[in-house]
């Protein structure tokens, strides 16, 4: 019997009539980091960004806006300004929390600021936590200051940081917090600063954020026929600018809260967007995962119009096998190498973490989507792995946080496997783990019953006996001659390799010698840094260079072949630039 389920999301809907009219009032200001996330926010992609690319301060929260913004436009806060803006934001972190230590605020805004870019289970992110923690007033919410009375806009920006921080939304660290916020409304259905103060649209944006992060529908908090939403649109001018106050309430009245506005009605949170780095695909591309029962088959940025396209042309890639039937309802995925659908267990998809509501073949792709394919059963939620740190010192530890996605948001996920070679270390109630593991190189994973296996992060410890060799190669659009591989240049003492120019549809190959020149025999895995063309198409010995694994006995050599197929429709050009890390340990 075929099963059909349908979903049905459950997402806060808003009235946005003047949100459009916002977005107009907002691109004719002088353009800041909040209105680059506002514009992000209401789904703006051509957004001006020369303000970001020059940003200084003497606060943590100066750097931590400057990236949220810049991972709004997609771009690399550490490399997108004058300056790397997370090395500049973590100087900040002193006597365990981020910035100044009579302040709460900037330690929720580093949390929101680090977790954008992936390092939501640093040591900064998750001690910032732990100090907004420890200073809950006993009404359930903060001030801006340690000791300082709670106010609306810091309580509704704690919850959001901890809820990214991944404190559970039924903590009673949230739902105090939550239960202050509803305490202090106002008849006319909207949020001052403080008990008893006027109704202001920066406060009722600031609630609307931490009702969104909630998935709990702001327009429901009603009071006397009044709620937040329709209280903040009552606030908007004819301009598009929506005034702090009512018009004639205040001398000090003005529009600077419009950009929390438009986050606020735009249905979104903080953090607006995150910023992948190297996993972001190039243009026209999408990432593919491929979760099987017992471990990942692939992970890769392919090209493709439906979701069901990617799997199609990502099996050479990967080298797997698979095979669908057409049935009345369309295409249907039953297998992928020896994992067949059978009993409750199938072959299911995500995008973005989210469970469509149609057939892979018929999700039409857009932008900046992420595929997942797993085996397992209807239901269970997509997991991810965040480390801190993807190199480090012999005798180091890494953070490492597992994460499940629900009511649109990532949760912690207690009790996860984290598996890093030999060893599982079992996450806490906060979802993390600290790893400490010898010299080596490993690929660690997250796992636990009833959910879908975790990406996989690499992390290199020490410096053991690696070999890293740096490579080039320079793409060009259009005809050329055909490169004979024996033109291309190679060099073994600097450790290089020139792949030279390659036509997309070409592909280039260059030899190394392995060698081992001790008595022991060595287990060799392999590791690819650098622009995702190499992450995505270098193999070794005709294998994913993710799948390569070598035994060198002692006192031998081994030629290896590295070969980097550039796709067809690869639109990029110009020189690209990768390292290749080949990873020696004893036998």
């Amino acid at each position: 019997m075929l099963l059909i389920f349908m979903i049905f999301l459950l997402r806060p809907v808003f009235s946005i009539a003047g949100v459009d009219d916002a977005i107009t009032y907002l691109k004719a200001q002088a353009q800041d980091s909040w209105i680059t996330q506002a514009l992000a926010a209401a789904g703006e992609t051509t957004i001006a960004n020369d303000h970001l690319k020059s940003v200084s301060g003497t606060l943590a929260t100066d750097y931590a806006k400057a990236i949220l913004a810049v991972a709004t436009i997609g771009e690399d806060p550490a490399a997108f300004g004058n300056i790397d803006y997370v090395a500049k934001l973590k100087t900040y972190y002193a006597n365990n929390q981020m910035g100044d230590d009579g302040l709460i605020n900037d330690d929720m805004w580093s949390i929101l600021a680090l977790a954008s870019i992936g390092e939501g289970a640093s040591n900064e992110a998750l001690k910032a936590k732990d100090f907004i923690l420890d200073n809950q007033n006993a009404d359930g919410g903060w001030g801006y200051s340690v000791g300082g009375d709670s106010d609306t806009n810091d309580t509704a920006a704690a919850i959001i940081s901890l809820l990214e921080a991944g404190v559970s939304e039924t903590d009673a660290v949230i739902i105090n917090a939550v239960s202050f916020l509803r305490s202090v409304q106002n008849a006319d259905g909207g949020f001052g600063w403080t008990q008893g103060s006027n109704s202001d649209s920066g406060s009722d944006a600031w609630v609307i954020c931490a009702l969104n992060k909630l998935s709990v529908q702001p327009a429901s908090w009603e009071k006397n026929g009044h709620n937040p939403v329709s209280h903040l649109e009552s606030l908007q001018d004819t301009d598009g600018g929506y005034w702090w106050v009512a018009p004639g309430a205040s001398d000090y009245n003005n529009k600077a809260m419009t950009t929390y506005a438009v986050i606020a009605l735009s249905g979104k949170s903080f953090p607006v967007a995150y910023y992948l780095g190297d996993s972001l695909p190039a243009p026209g591309e999408y990432r593919l995962r491929v979760e099987g029962e017992l471990s990942a088959i692939c992970d890769i940025s392919i090209y493709g119009d439906n979701a069901l396209d990617l799997l199609i042309n990502a099996a050479d890639e990967c080298a797997y096998t698979y095979n669908i039937e057409d049935t009345s309802y369309g295409p249907y995925l039953n297998q992928i190498n020896n994992e067949a659908a059978e009993g409750m267990n199938g072959w299911l998809y995500f995008v973005n973490s989210v469970s469509p509501t149609v057939g892979s073949a018929d999700y039409d792709l857009s932008e900046g989507d992420e595929v997942l394919f797993y085996y397992g059963e209807w239901g269970w939620s997509p997991v991810r792995l965040v480390i801190d740190k993807e190199i480090i010192d012999s005798g180091q530890s890494v953070n490492a946080a597992a994460e499940y996605f629900q009511d649109s948001q990532w949760k912690a996920l207690e009790g996860a496997v984290i598996k890093g070679g030999s060893e599982n270390y079992i996450a806490d109630s906060a979802g993390t783990v600290i790893i400490t593991l010898p010299d080596g190189f490993y690929s660690l994973y997250a796992e636990k019953d009833g959910f879908v296996r975790s990406n996989t992060e690499d992390l290199t410890v020490g410096d053991g006996i690696a070999q890293n060799i740096s490579m080039t190669i320079e793409i060009e659009q259009g005809a050329i001659p055909n490169v004979a591989s024996e033109s291309l240049i190679f060099e073994v003492s600097p450790g290089q390799l020139d792949f030279g120019k390659t036509q997309p549809g070409q592909a280039s190959v260059q030899t190394v010698i392995l060698s081992n020149s001790g008595t022991v025999s060595l287990d060799i895995t392999a590791l690819v840094n650098g622009d995702q063309v190499f992450i995505d198409n270098t193999k070794i010995n005709n294998n994913p260079w993710n799948q390569y694994q070598e035994n060198l006995e002692g006192s031998a050599n081994k030629e290896t072949e590295v070969n980097v197929a550039i796709p067809e429709n690869y639109t990029g050009s110009g020189v690209k630039i990768g390292e290749l890390i080949f990873w020696a340990m004893p036998k």
